[in-house]
């Protein structure tokens, strides 16, 4: 994915919603990204919050961890791909509307357009 991809991941306005599912299909919770600089017409960094809809399975235990608020949880922009961060631990990344976390990918669907 080149960076003018990736910036089609971030074309939002205030918020960005996406459902993440299993790459069998099944729905695992929601993914928000909330841009630094919403004035930015691709903007590079900003913060991400995670709702699981259920706390049971395999794929809620990996993503449990995001699920809470005491840490600052932050995406950014690099390269082709937006890394996330708990303060400045690396903890996960997007690429092409998946999302990978301790090795377990997810697939991202685009909620804010359904809005």
């Amino acid at each position: 994915m080149s960076s003018e991809n990736s910036g089609s991941l971030l074309r939002f306005f205030d918020m960005h919603y996406f459902s993440i599912h299993t790459q069998q299909g099944a729905h695992v919770g929601f993914f928000i990204m909330l841009p630094d600089d919403e004035s930015e017409t691709q903007p590079q960094s900003g913060r991400f919050a995670v709702k699981l809809q259920s706390e049971e399975g395999a794929a809620a235990e990996v993503l449990a961890p995001f699920g809470q608020t005491e840490i600052p949880q932050y995406w950014r922009v690099v390269k082709d791909r937006i890394e996330l961060f708990f303060d400045d631990a690396p903890v996960g990344s997007l690429r092409n509307e998946y999302l990978t976390v301790s090795g377990q990918t997810f697939v991202l669907t685009d909620l804010t357009g359904a809005m």
